[in-house]
């Protein structure tokens, strides 16, 4: 598998030289994947277990700004953007939520890592469990963020078309009302806008495609596929954009444990770092012992 990639660059950048990096320090590389699509990621810090940090739909690794110095300090921190989104590749003709599971393992190979914990947001759950199926023995567990709330769940028929043909109308204008309508009363207007923004930049073409194929995935087989315990950090009903997290109903297909976030929008770990690196670290313990 590894024969299929080809390391296209790795920069050192943040005045760090050579392989020990202190705090505040990252390398930064690329590689390519089989059919073509560079992906960009970030290392920082030096730990025996490493964090992969995957982010949502329409996001990228910036999204992990709280996050990623501040574990740093106990594990080796990996940030990445998925192709189509942020400074990776769009050149892709078929995108789907496998695809980008097989992307995160590939970069996970790449790095030699060894002892993992994949923390996803939004999207990023499902990536993450896709990815942890192609990674046996080595991932020790799945965090996801605001994701996997009901195994269980069906879309309406005809509601994720509806939905979907907004972003196929007006992208901008759909992306803007969708994070907005995420966010709580009073949230910081400059992050809704940064979020807002960042939405914007990403590839429409591979958005729509992703977001297609997440209205239709088997969630029961994504949890009892990845072979790990599964713990999630999600926003609590009556939160703004809160959705109902079914805890019994998931652990019918995994080790299923969760966490509600009172007062917190969908960008959970943006909106309150400080609370959400608390209970990731609580839940890090738990899988890592560290």
């Amino acid at each position: 598998m590894l024969k299929n990639m080809t390391v296209i660059a790795l920069t050192v950048v943040a005045g760090c030289h050579g392989s020990s990096l202190t705090p505040g320090e990252f390398s930064r590389g690329k590689i390519k994947t089989a059919d073509g699509v560079s992906i960009t990621y970030d290392v920082r810090g030096e730990g025996s277990v490493a964090l992969v940090f995957v982010h949502g739909w329409a996001c990228d690794r910036s999204f992990w700004r709280g996050q990623a110095d501040v574990f740093a300090d106990t594990y080796r921190v990996v940030t990445l953007d998925l192709p189509g989104h942020g400074t990776s590749g769009t050149d892709r003709k078929v995108w789907t939520i496998a695809g980008l599971g097989e992307d995160v393992a590939r970069v996970v190979k790449r790095l030699g890592l060894k002892r993992v914990v994949l923390v996803g947001h939004s999207m990023g759950g499902p990536v993450a469990l896709a990815a942890a199926e192609r990674l046996r023995g080595r991932v020790l567990g799945v965090v996801c963020a605001d994701a996997m709330h009901n195994a269980d769940f069906k879309w309406p028929p005809g509601v994720a078309e509806r939905w979907l043909s907004g972003f196929e109308s007006d992208f901008d204008s759909a992306i803007e009302n969708m994070v907005r309508a995420m966010f709580p009363e009073g949230a910081d207007d400059s992050l809704v806008q940064w979020v807002i923004d960042r939405g914007r930049a990403t590839d429409r073409e591979a958005a729509i495609a992703l977001m297609r194929d997440f209205t239709n995935l088997d969630y029961p087989k994504l949890l009892s596929a990845a072979g790990v315990p599964i713990r999630a950090i999600n926003v609590a009903p009556g939160s703004k954009g809160g959705i109902p997290t079914k805890i019994e109903v998931n652990r019918k297909y995994a080790d299923f444990a969760a966490v509600l976030m009172e007062g917190v929008g969908h960008y959970l770990m943006l909106e309150r770092p400080a609370e959400f690196n608390s209970h990731l670290q609580t839940v890090l313990v738990e899988l890592t012992g560290n």
